[in-house]
């Protein structure tokens, strides 16, 4: 138990607390995206109900019988399914001594769903556990988060994700790669090594911005028209990509080599860096950041990408060591 990577302090605090039976009920763990949030409350579930090997590998399968994990469905957890979770929370354990209910992207519960929960976190039943997940505690009520013990997960340091896909079989070059790429996302590192999927989305939205910094009007309007249609999963994972992208130029003009992520792009930074200006860098991260925040306020999404992508610098098609006005 405990496959967890990079999180040893909160392993090493729940532990002590399911060993002292001192564990709270409710805990909220929060932190960046894929850092690890959903792998550490599954292994506290599997401490909690997997008191064999059978049930150590149901937890692990999601069909243990009192394990129930909520995620949203069209973007929210609607009031209807969170009663349905409280309610089975109630019910006499089937075959541990506790239920766990987990929600996960906590944050994307409604208002009367977190209401709902609320009244069960003022009065949780004796062997209820609840354990929430969300990226902070920006879009929970506070009273909800004044009930849970939180936990808030940091970054991976680089070289343990890397010692940890090395430990997993990955060839040396490639965990130290994928590590860097992770930004201390130690979940997405698994699953990089194990899907080549997720570097190929990766690779198409860095070339999405390479053709649109040479792209006219309407062919960025149309980029954002098609971004906008996405779910909004996909929409920030593809601006995150950029700012980083972008980020890594930035790092390029201060003279800050080893900073670099992209480190396999490193002929388009360097073209980048030669045709766009610091201070244009700037604007640009500042831009991406402003785009990312409003998103999560739930802006109108093409309006948003129409402005964004009207800032981007616009090449010249016959070099890239010039900048287009735009």
């Amino acid at each position: 138990m405990w496959d967890v990577v990079g999180h040893e302090w909160a392993v090493q605090r729940l532990r002590a607390a399911l060993t002292n039976r001192t564990l709270a009920q409710s805990h909220l763990l929060i932190g960046p995206e894929h850092v690890g949030k959903a792998t550490l409350a599954r292994a506290l579930a599997e401490a909690v109900l997997g008191e064999t090997s059978r049930a150590q590998r149901l937890v692990q399968q999601g069909k243990h019988p009192d394990l129930l994990w909520l995620n949203p469905e069209d973007d929210a957890i609607k009031v209807e399914a969170v009663r349905a979770a409280l309610h089975a929370l109630t019910l006499t354990p089937v075959e541990a001594s506790h239920r766990v209910l987990v929600i996960e992207e906590a944050q994307r519960m409604t208002e009367a769903s977190q209401n709902a929960l609320l009244k069960t976190l003022e009065e949780p039943p004796p062997a209820a556990l609840m354990v929430l997940v969300a990226p902070n505690t920006d879009l929970l009520l506070p009273t909800i988060v004044s009930r849970c013990q939180v936990l808030a997960l940091r970054p991976v340091p680089t070289v343990q994700i890397a010692e940890a896909l090395a430990a997993r079989g990955v060839p040396q070059e490639q965990a130290t790669f994928i590590a860097r790429l992770a930004r201390g996302r130690v979940g997405w590192a698994l699953r990089a090594a194990q899907d080549a999927a997720l570097l190929e989305a990766r690779t198409k939205r860095l070339d999405d911005l390479q053709r649109l910094l040479h792209a006219g009007y309407a062919q960025r309007f149309a980029f954002a028209e098609a971004l906008a249609r996405q779910p909004q999963d996909e929409q920030r994972a593809t601006l995150l990509e950029w700012l980083f992208l972008w980020r890594d130029v930035a790092h390029l003009h201060a003279d800050r080599d080893a900073a670099v992520l992209n480190v396999d792009r490193m002929a388009q930074l360097r073209a980048l860096q030669a045709a766009v200006p610091l201070a244009q860098v700037t604007k640009l991260l500042r831009a991406l950041t402003r785009t990312l925040v409003r998103l999560e306020a739930n802006v109108n999404a093409r309006l948003a990408f129409d402005v964004l992508l009207l800032q981007l610098p616009r090449l010249s098609t016959s070099a890239e060591n010039t900048v287009a006005p735009s």
